[in-house]
């Protein structure tokens, strides 16, 4: 079910499927809600499942020009007040996972499980800063072509064949993005802090799903996180890059289902 909530003078677009214990997912950058949609079909069969549209993404506005990681967190946070969502488990995926870090130091006593699908809570380097820098001049420049050749190469290489006609609809629906909403989150991610503590400290499990072939999160990086506490689980994929919602359907999802249920 599509629902929305007013907050800092913008719609948050969400949907709510189900009852039961609630299982948050939320998207990447470039990405909407509808990326989980198969997820989210399987996942309602046993849990109370709301994807939500982060700022200036899928149906979701923009509140300025910089969406740190923590106005997500208070944006998302809203959706769960209005669900009156007293305890869930976190899936974030790539951006999403860097909001999860966020929404868990805005509501650690409310976090039951947390999962960075191909995500880090490392910070941007300096030098990755200086790319993003780069980026977002081409975004102003000529959005398309930025969005035609990042999302392809988001993938690993044998996939971008096999999977033309999936990386051709989210390059579509990212393209229906604004300028404002792209550069926006761009900013977020590189002024985002390190959030590595969150995983070393808090208490709850927590699970890094990683792809062999992601070129986007070193495998060093995410081996090194889950070396923080021993309530960090690594399950790294093997022949897929950073969208293994797409690459590795099934058994991604079995990954999720079984930590999220264990």
């Amino acid at each position: 079910m599509r629902k929305s909530v007013r907050h800092k003078g913008v719609d948050v677009v969400y949907s709510q499927r189900s009852v039961g214990e609630t299982v948050l997912l939320l998207h990447g950058f470039l990405e909407e809600r509808g990326m989980w949609n198969n997820y989210a079909d399987e996942l309602s069969k046993n849990y109370n499942v709301i994807a939500v549209d982060l700022l200036g993404q899928g149906e979701t506005g923009s509140i300025g020009y910089v969406h740190s990681m923590e106005d997500h967190a208070a944006a998302v946070a809203a959706v769960l007040d209005t669900e009156t969502v007293e305890s869930f488990t976190v899936v974030g995926h790539s951006m999403g996972g860097y909001v999860a870090l966020a929404l868990a130091e805005l509501l650690p006593a409310k976090i039951q499980k947390l999962v960075l699908f191909h995500s880090t809570a490392y910070p941007d380097s300096e030098e990755r800063k200086k790319d993003r820098e780069r980026v977002i001049d081409l975004v102003k420049r000529n959005k398309g072509v930025y969005v035609r050749t990042v999302i392809p190469s988001l993938f690993a290489e044998h996939s971008r064949t096999e999977l033309k006609d999936e990386i051709q609809d989210i390059i579509d629906i990212a393209n229906g993005f604004t300028e404002q909403g792209i550069v926006a989150n761009i900013r977020g991610m590189m002024e985002r802090k390190d959030r590595s503590a969150i995983l070393k400290s808090i208490s709850f499990p927590k699970l890094i799903l990683h792809g062999e072939l992601d070129s986007v999160i070193p495998t060093e990086s995410v081996e090194k996180l889950a070396a923080l506490n021993s309530n960090i689980s690594l399950q790294v994929v093997s022949n897929i890059g950073h969208m293994g919602h797409l690459e590795a359907p099934e058994k991604c999802l079995r990954i999720l289902s079984d930590f999220i249920a264990n």
